[in-house]
């Protein structure tokens, strides 16, 4: 192997993949230097080569031990590396935190796990065994004759958090698009403390959230969860007014809030939401709660306040602003509010509670990029490679992370990224799950097609997500639609981790639906997502008429698409009367009493947690996305038509009814 093709390996520049078409696709020598010159590799320099490929291989086998350790529970063991000749020597670990002090003789007796040579010596790896660790990461220090190395002990369960087995009914959500009963415009957290009472009556464990990511208030169209600014940061827009301490007795708001609920209320039967309206507004508000706060706040609650900032100082310093006070406010009322939606949850007998989502990155003219900067590669960007809804490939123009550099500090940002999103909260959906394994990178915004693979430390952050999720007792679901490699379906499987299916996708070579009895089992299954039209509109073909609409077709290709349709319609009737025998349906049934069956009938499959979408009960045409769209349809806007109280009550026997199938 030559040198940069060893870098290109070690770096985790990928080689090949397999198209969705079955097609075998090299990379090509020019794409991959690409890859490596976005990390900051010259790679007409063979001396820098040399240097790094020392560093990412031979170097590794000099010190005893690495700075992350990885003991997997239950074998509990710890990897060293040792010159052979050393194996004289005793070695000796102290973990303070844990008052463990373990020493190790005979060294020369433990069999070898792996060699390799280096100026003709022989360096080996052992594996020390260890007692029961409890889960978590803990500093150690390594001493053998006048050698010493510092690393850290990661105590990795071999499963994420589980809840008990059995089948879970919850509720799939935008939290924006619900209707907001103060007459601001967007959905927010009180609206959600109400779902949760709506929920918990009909017996659901979970409500599945969009991404509550940090936006732009100074640029409010910016709208997408999926392209936020900031991943570790909640977005201030969801803070119910009526819900924070600092609206009580202020007559001040109280006056601002009437002239906005005079101008609002006219509007309440609005489609899509203002954002620009609604960030000026809200944030107008957010400003009274404020000096209220700094006027007439407790003692107590100032207090409060100082330990959130002291205990958030590091996602807080990530902030751009010129009045960070005022925003650490803000950050602290969202959080606050979330905490409370999750214990009104869990008070109220749901299993999991609150699912967020985790967004797969973050806008480049964002504050993680920004502040994080060093993490992340030169202009190259993510996306996915050509497939059968995109032939060209997508470029999510989202900025790439060099894997070399997650690595920093124990892995301190993905850590801390993981814990801020399953903070308060009962679980964590991840969106794009093979990010954990390998990203297609797009570069210097050149053709979508331009790219290739490039590989992550998939060992240390799938065992982040065990950590961190029995740390925080929440759930995980890998989004795991699109071309997944294998051996990540085997680690999600193994690790515990839901897989999420969307039913439209799930077929057979033929292109029949799949059997519901054949449907995964350790899976979060639903019928539509924000990225697929709701159910109504697809019966109606609403969203194909949309895409003529904006020009994104022209009329032979919507004909065709219509045909199509019409094909996936009957195959999806076929698929409902073959599952009940009893059932009747037609291309001509009502599509909400179609959408009705396919829901009762998937309430009988083997998936452990099924998700009914509120736009497909609130019988929505519209799309919340449309994917490949940014200014010609607006995106993240579309708001529910009912409130969630009229939607429960119009299809509460129809819950029930689900329910009953779930638990019989």
């Amino acid at each position: 192997m030559d040198a940069l093709s060893q870098l290109f390996y070690l770096h985790g520049i990928g080689y090949e993949y397999t198209k969705y078409t079955g097609e075998h696709v090299v990379f090509s020598e020019q794409t991959r230097k690409l890859a490596l010159q976005c990390c900051g590799v010259d790679t007409s320099d063979a001396e820098q080569i040399d240097k790094l490929n020392y560093q990412l291989d031979a170097a590794t086998w000099l010190t005893l031990a690495p700075a992350v350790s990885l003991v997997k529970q239950p074998s509990n063991v710890l990897k060293v590396r040792i010159k052979e000749t050393d194996a004289h020597h005793k070695i000796t670990l102290n973990i303070p935190a844990l008052n463990i002090k373990l020493q190790f003789e005979q060294i020369a007796d433990y069999a070898p796990l792996g060699e390799y040579f280096l100026n003709d010596c022989r360096y080996i790896e052992i594996a020390l065994p260890l007692t029961h660790l409890p889960t978590g990461y803990y500093d150690a220090l390594l001493s053998m004759g006048a050698q010493s190395a510092t690393t850290q002990i990661w105590s990795i369960p071999k499963q994420v958090y589980q809840i008990a087995d059995s089948k879970r009914l919850g509720l799939s959500i935008q939290l924006y698009t619900l209707k907001n009963q103060a007459g601001m415009g967007i959905g927010d957290f009180n609206d959600l403390l109400e779902l949760t009472t709506l929920c918990a009556k009909q017996k659901m464990d979970y409500i599945l959230l969009n991404p509550l990511h940090l936006l732009f208030a100074d640029n409010p169209e910016c709208a997408s969860p999926y392209n936020p600014s900031n991943r570790a940061l909640l977005n201030p827009l969801y803070i119910a007014i009526n819900l924070s301490p600092d609206s009580i007795n202020n007559p001040a708001l109280d006056d601002y809030l009437s002239s906005c609920y005079l101008t609002s209320h006219s509007e309440q039967d609005i489609t899509f939401i203002n954002y620009k309206t609604v960030t000026e507004q809200k944030y107008n508000a957010f400003k009274l709660l404020f000096v209220h706060f700094q006027q007439q706040g407790s003692q107590a609650r100032q207090d409060e306040f100082t330990a959130f900032c002291k205990q958030h100082r590091d996602v807080l310093a990530m902030l751009e602003t010129t009045q960070p006070t005022f925003d650490h406010y803000l950050q602290w009322q969202a959080h606050s509010q979330l905490i409370l939606c999750q214990q009104h949850c869990i008070d109220q007998g749901m299993a999991i509670g609150l699912i967020n989502d985790l967004a797969v990155g973050c806008a480049k003219e964002g504050s993680e990029y920004k502040h994080q900067q060093k993490l992340f590669s030169q202009d190259a960007t993510v996306g996915a490679p050509p497939d059968p809804w995109a032939e060209s490939g997508q470029n999510w123009g989202l900025p790439a992370i060099n894997p070399q550099r997650l690595a920093d500090n124990n892995y301190y940002f993905y850590r801390s990224l993981i814990r801020a999103n399953m903070n308060a909260v009962g679980g964590l959906r991840i969106d794009h799950v093979m990010a954990i394994r390998r990203l297609w990178w797009c570069f210097n915004n050149n053709n979508s097609q331009d790219g290739c693979y490039v590989y992550y430390p998939f060992e240390h952050l799938l065992a982040i997500l065990k950590i961190e999720s029995h740390l925080n007792k929440a759930v995980v679901i890998g989004e795991d639609l699109g071309v997944v490699p294998p051996e990540v379906k085997e680690a999600l499987v193994s690790s515990g981790i839901f897989s999420n299916s969307l039913f439209y996708f799930e077929k057979q070579q033929n292109d029949e639906f799949v059997n519901r009895d054949d449907l995964s089992e350790q899976c979060l299954l639903m019928i539509a997502n924000h990225d697929v039209p709701p159910f109504v509109g697809w019966w109606q073909h609403s969203d194909l008429t949309l895409k003529q609409q904006y020009q994104l077709i022209d009329a032979a290709k919507h004909q065709q698409l219509v045909q199509q349709r019409q094909q996936e319609q009957q195959r999806l009737v076929d698929f409902i009367n073959a599952q009940d025998t009893h059932s009747d349906m037609s291309l001509n049934t009502d599509a909400f009493a179609i959408y009705s069956a396919l829901a009762l009938c998937l309430a009988k499959s083997p998936s452990r947690l099924f998700a009914l979408q509120i736009d497909d009960l609130d019988k929505q045409c519209y799309p919340v996305n449309i994917p490949g769209t940014d200014k010609e349809y607006p995106n993240w806007r579309r708001v529910l038509t009912h409130t969630c109280e009229d939607i429960f009550t119009d299809n509460a026997s129809l819950l029930t009814a689900i329910h009953s199938m779930r638990n019989g």
